[in-house]
């Protein structure tokens, strides 16, 4: 037995209302394509993408069709979701916004037509949307995006919120000319240490630096070569130099330049520097602490379970749980034997793949080391075992 999709459009709704009135669409579904998150951990998250093809045999799907079934409602804007269903439990894989609908034929011109339906989650708004206020005070990190999303007009509920407090204090920004928010935003993000997304469900999410560290600790499944492992289709391993690191330099708006080095990876692999500017910090002291956590991670290579492909309906009872269940920060195990690997990595971005015509449904993972090694961190629950955890975790 294969996932049901289920596609969802609120044509009577404006787009930011707290309570949508959504229009199942499913039965039109030819084709989708799903890709959320990000390639790298040390990437920013992309805006989530969505495109569908659906049939318009009956022309409802035309924005000036009088007589088509949602007229006059086929409008840029409109909320999409997209879910699965899969043993009595519906999962929610995708939530944004009809970006456009662009009408095609499956023959030649006029014979079987069909729309296609690229959707953007709510980073396209916030990257459309400049602030002009008196500014944000000094606060937590989780605070500022918060206040970010109150200006945006996004719904203040936990339907559509999940946000971290953060933790790092961010500087006052004074008045805001045209500032670009989701410019504002990834900047947040760098100084933290987080990453900000939009769930499948379509919440606002943000996971601070220490989220991972403590809310995903323990793997959900394990992906391998023996049995009962779960199975994969495919595993991409680069072992390469493109995320070696062996000089850092962060500055904070207002302050001074902070570095690590680590000299036995320049010998080894040649001088190569990341630099960050203008982060938000209030103090030299946590640059310098970024710093030197982001020298401890990159200044050696790794051998990385780079993508993970999945077929679900290859083994449907164990795979469509996962591939529909787990999301973005999800902690998984991938083992192979011939390459001495058994390793824990984060899922940092998602891509689903569907043809209503084959019945294939590909998923693909980009993941990142979990880092198995132990870290300490003053004052956090699970992180404060001197002597134990060893590992500084800032």
């Amino acid at each position: 037995m294969n996932a049901t999709p289920i596609v969802r459009v609120a044509f009577a709704s404006d787009p930011f209302t707290d309570t949508p009135a959504w229009d199942d669409v499913s039965a039109d579904g030819l084709e989708l394509h799903i890709s959320r998150g990000r390639q790298h951990e040390l990437n920013r998250m992309e805006c989530g993408t969505a495109t569908l093809k659906l049939a318009n045999y009956s022309g409802q799907y035309y924005p000036y069709n009088a007589g088509g079934t949602y007229y006059p409602d086929v409008l840029p804007g409109k909320r999409v979701n997209i879910r699965a269903s899969y043993g009595g439990v519906t999962y929610d894989l995708y939530t944004g916004f009809a970006e456009s609908w662009t009408p095609g034929w499956l023959d030649s011109a006029g014979q079987k037509p069909i729309t296609r339906l690229d959707c953007a989650d709510l980073l396209k708004n916030l990257s459309r949307f400049d602030i002009n206020s008196a500014g944000y005070a000094s606060e937590a990190s989780g605070t500022r995006i918060a206040n970010i999303l109150d200006d945006l007009g996004w719904p203040d509920d936990v339907n559509y919120r999940d946000l971290a407090t953060g933790q790092t204090t961010l500087i006052a920004t004074g008045a805001l000319a045209n500032a670009n928010a989701k410019s504002h935003l990834d900047t947040v993000q760098q100084t933290e240490g987080g990453i900000f997304f939009i769930s499948g469900a379509g919440k606002a999410t943000f996971h601070d630096r220490h989220t991972r560290l403590v809310d995903y600790v323990v793997s959900s499944a394990i992906f391998g070569d023996d049995s009962p492992e779960n199975k994969y289709k495919t595993l991409d391993l680069p072992y390469d130099d493109q995320y070696i690191y062996n000089a850092v330099y962060i500055t904070r708006a207002g302050g001074t330049q902070q570095s690590a080095t680590d000299a036995t990876s320049q010998t080894a692999f040649g001088l190569r520097t990341l630099s960050r500017t203008n982060q938000l910090m209030t103090t030299d002291y946590e640059a310098l602490s970024q710093a030197q956590f982001l020298i401890s991670r990159y200044k050696n290579p790794a051998l990385r379970a780079k993508t993970l492909v999945i077929w679900p309906d290859t083994d449907p009872a164990n795979l469509w749980p996962l591939v529909l269940g787990l999301d973005i920060s999800d902690r998984i195990t991938v083992r192979l034997n011939q390459a001495s690997i058994d390793e824990d990595y984060h899922i940092e971005g998602i891509t689903h793949d569907y043809s209503a015509s084959t019945g294939v449904w590909e998923t693909r993972w980009q993941l990142s080391n979990a880092d198995n090694a132990a870290y300490w961190a003053l004052g956090i629950a699970g992180l404060g075992e001197l002597g134990e955890t060893t590992r500084l975790c800032y």
